[in-house]
């Protein structure tokens, strides 16, 4: 592991910034305050509300703010955009609270049979998502709406809503803080995008993870009930199709591989589709899009390809366990070989569809094929990985995944 120096890879601007902070002997603490008091009265000054609904979410918030402060080692850029983001969910937490008790008719509100695609992060679960998006039956979640889901999208207005253009500017922030993100993770205010923005309104979610180095927030998080957060999550649902409904809601996380036994408590009716690919090939590309994410907000960042493997082990042991928990649910899923997507995409999403009688209309496989034209891989530069990058051990490393490997019929690749 190898300590990274976040002003050798980003532009000059961020060494400036950052600067400010150092200037004043604390990074930014006493410009930048995490002071969870302060980020909920300013939230509350902000819209001119103060109900924030259950309270579940008050002791996950409080066990994140204190990892952030004494383990995250954020910068003054870091906190500029740890407070903007705790602060943004905090306003639409509020505003969605506010809207459901001015509409209590959304609790009629049915959400039947949500396609959930998960597989561990880096195995196609981008890709497919993004083609099922061009399914207009389908309905897919936006960032726009995820970040700002007051009022609800209308078709009339669902591709130009000006909130667009304000959740693209908030992620364009990444790809200015370090030029090589895009060949990694593409994101737009107008692109699909993960559960994760639904989940950290309750603010026990992987998006925190991936952001901030936290482990107490991690050890912390686990073993928690999370009936409560996909509860959660479902209510965001019901108010996002209230205006804007679809035949079907198609949603995406890694995370709910691990999670899929408080997913199917609230989503009995789920049809779920898994991406299985060699876990070792995406070891380093994993590693290094979190460490280019946290190195955006701390200079302590450190190569953790070790933590990579730990994490995807054990996130491929509890799904493991959780599909023989749910083996009365076996006919809603799908598994789906990475190599087969990418060879096969059209073909992938058709099988998918036949397992649950679902018709491929001409119209969805004419966009998906626009969609692949438009999107060739590698057109934002390629994120260059390999295995040999990690200096782990090829042998000792392939042995704990041979059960997993083995159970979905997923190749090596390296």
């Amino acid at each position: 592991m190898t300590e990274r120096d976040a002003f050798g890879r980003h532009p000059e601007w961020v060494a400036c910034v950052n600067a400010l902070g150092d200037n004043l002997g604390d990074a930014g603490r006493s410009m930048v305050s995490l002071d969870e008091g302060e980020l909920l009265t300013a939230a509350a000054e902000n819209t001119g509300l103060d109900d924030y609904g259950d309270s579940w979410f008050r002791e996950p918030l409080s066990l994140l703010i204190g990892a952030l402060e004494s383990e995250a080692d954020l910068t003054l850029l870091g906190r500029i955009l740890c407070r903007s983001e705790l602060q943004r969910f905090l306003q639409n937490r509020l505003q969605i609270e506010d809207y459901w008790k001015r509409h209590p008719e959304l609790a009629d509100q049915k959400v039947e049979a949500p396609v959930f695609v998960c597989g561990l992060a880096r195995t196609g679960t981008t890709l497919l998502h993004e083609l099922l998006a061009q399914d207009p039956r389908n309905r897919v979640p936006m960032l726009w709406e995820m970040m700002f889901s007051v009022p609800p999208p209308e078709p009339a207005t669902f591709a130009t809503d000006p909130r667009i253009v304000r959740a693209h500017r908030d992620i364009a922030m990444l790809d200015l803080i370090d030029p090589a993100f895009p060949s990694m993770h593409e994101n737009a205010g107008d692109r699909p995008n993960e559960c994760i923005f639904i989940f950290a309104l309750q603010f026990l979610a992987d998006y925190f993870v991936g952001q901030y180095n936290i482990p107490s927030y991690s050890m912390g998080m686990a073993g928690r009930d999370l009936d409560p957060v996909y509860a959660y999550h479902k209510r965001v649902l019901q108010l996002l199709q209230s205006r804007h409904s679809g035949d079907r809601w198609v949603l995406k996380s890694p995370a709910h591989i691990a999670r899929l036994d408080h997913l199917f408590s609230v989503y009995p009716d789920a049809r779920v589709v898994v991406t299985h690919r060699d876990p070792l090939r995406v070891i380093s590309s994993i590693s290094s899009l979190f460490t280019s994410l946290r190195s955006m907000r701390s200079n302590a960042v450190r190569d953790d390809v070790g933590g990579s493997v730990f994490v995807q082990q054990m996130m491929l042991e509890i799904y493991l366990q959780l599909r023989e928990q749910l083996a009365g649910h076996s006919e809603q899923f799908v598994d789906v070989v990475y190599r087969d997507l990418v060879s096969d995409p059209l073909g992938t999403v058709a099988g998918i569809y036949e397992s649950w009688g679902i018709s491929f209309s001409d119209e969805a496989e004419e966009r998906m094929r626009a969609y692949l034209e438009a999107n060739l891989q590698g057109k934002r530069g390629v994120h260059e990985y390999s295995f040999e990058q990690t200096g782990l051990d090829l042998s000792a490393e392939r042995a704990k995944f041979e059960v997993y490997q083995a159970a979905f019929d997923v190749p090596s690749e390296v």
